[in-house]
């Protein structure tokens, strides 16, 4: 990841990471959504591009930090429609070297807006 210019699965990798709390359960629906109804607002995740599938919006970007954070052990696929949260405090150590410190704290406000927004959904049961 270069510092000037973080690859969009970087960032959506620190937006699903950085402010997750350890075994939390995340479905990848809610991830694709969520982001999508987030990205008009946050510059962040300006180049992140979706597709409309079926009912739902789609990005492989989002696809493939999930992989990502699968393989680096920080994400654990539960059932193939949800992941769960898992060794958090080396891929945070790992942002916080690979970001300039703005980049970091951008992705960071990010990662606070999403959770924020899928804990509230979660508590109203949608």
């Amino acid at each position: 990841m270069s510092l000037a210019s973080p690859e969009v699965s970087d960032i959506v990798s620190g937006v699903l990471a950085l402010a997750a709390r350890e075994e939390e359960r995340i479905p990848v629906a809610r991830i694709h959504s969520i982001l999508f109804e987030m990205k008009p607002r946050e510059p962040v995740l300006s180049g992140l591009h979706f597709s409309l599938t079926g009912a739902v919006f789609y990005s492989r970007s989002i696809d493939r930090a999930i992989k990502n954070l699968i393989d680096w052990g920080v994400l654990k696929l539960v059932d193939p429609a949800t992941v769960a949260v898992e060794r958090l405090r080396l891929f945070r150590a790992h942002m916080s070297r690979s970001l300039t410190n703005a980049q970091f704290q951008a992705v960071r406000s990010a990662s606070l807006r999403y959770y924020d927004r899928l804990r509230r959904e979660n508590a109203h049961g949608s």
